[in-house]
């Protein structure tokens, strides 16, 4: 979510804009008043050149143009007078008081251009210690704490699966934790992929991980079913070779009136109840009404 600084991308087009134009344009007007008759008729148009310069540039950058403006319209005005030196004077007050003001102005615009980039880049450090907050390390989904989090915005209907690894310990103890590391990821890359963006995949601990769908019983059993068929259909390459994977899911749908924790208590004791009943299948909850 952090864009790129754009004070650090265009110096060179702040640059042009801010002090190379505006000079540019001082030239074109003076040059132009010179060739018209009489002279100096076009002197007073400098006046807004610092204003120009103001837009674009730092108060010092204005500053440096206010003075170049101020001093080409007298240094003009005394090679080209046209006899009026009260006007000539006029004009060279209404430069300096226009000078001034866009040195305030440029210097108001900055500190406030850089007050918006700092609160973006707070916003953006706040979102991204967020996510990381809410990011298993492991694996890249969320962890409970964002699991948690979207489930309390979760409407209804909501359908939580539980799902656990089958026989990760047999593979921690004959292959060891790095291979057990890869099973893990390897079953979230897959459980991610298996479902639409709208559902909530994390990792619940361990080797358990959580979906959360909002469908209801039946939608969900049928999502699940086809989830548990993508991700166990093939085994999965570690450093320890191919391995099969299996899967215990337990899926319970929100009830009127249940909390997130009641829904994933009876997905809870679905999964056990798919692990006592040969493992690598689905279990679904039974009603609130029906539990013990």
């Amino acid at each position: 979510m952090v864009g790129a600084d754009p004070s650090a991308v265009t110096p060179t087009h702040s640059r042009l804009l801010a002090v190379v134009l505006p000079l540019g344009l001082i030239v074109v007007i003076l040059t132009a008043d010179a060739i018209e008759s009489p002279k100096t008729a076009y002197v007073g148009v400098l006046s807004a050149i610092p204003m120009l310069a103001a837009v674009f540039g730092t108060a010092r950058s204005t500053a440096f143009v206010a003075a170049v403006t101020w001093l080409a319209a007298f240094g003009f005005g005394t090679l080209a007078s046209d006899g009026n030196v009260t006007a000539q004077k006029v004009r060279l007050v209404i430069i300096a008081l226009f000078g001034l003001f866009a040195v305030v102005a440029a210097a108001v615009r900055t500190t406030r251009d850089q007050h918006a980039l700092d609160a973006l880049s707070r916003a953006a450090q706040a979102d991204m210690l967020t996510e990381l907050a809410e990011t298993d390390e492991l694996t890249g989904l969320l962890n409970r704490r964002g699991v948690l989090d979207r489930l309390a915005t979760a409407g209804r209907p909501c359908s939580i699966a539980l799902v656990d690894l089958d026989g990760l310990k047999t593979v921690n103890d004959v292959h060891g934790h790095l291979t057990g590391d890869e099973v893990i990821r390897g079953v979230a890359h897959r459980l991610s992929g298996s479902v639409q963006r709208r559902d909530t995949v994390g990792r619940w601990g361990g080797d358990e991980f959580l979906v959360a769908l909002p469908l209801g019983s039946h939608q969900a059993h049928a999502v699940m079913e086809r989830v548990l068929r993508r991700v166990t259909a093939d085994d999965l390459a570690t450093r320890s070779g191919n391995l099969p994977v299996g899967l215990s899911i337990g899926l319970a749908t929100r009830e009127e009136g249940e909390d997130d924790d009641a829904v994933i208590a009876r997905a809870d004791r679905a999964m056990y109840e798919a692990k006592q009943a040969g493992r690598n299948r689905i279990e679904l909850a039974a009603p609130r009404d029906h539990d013990s």
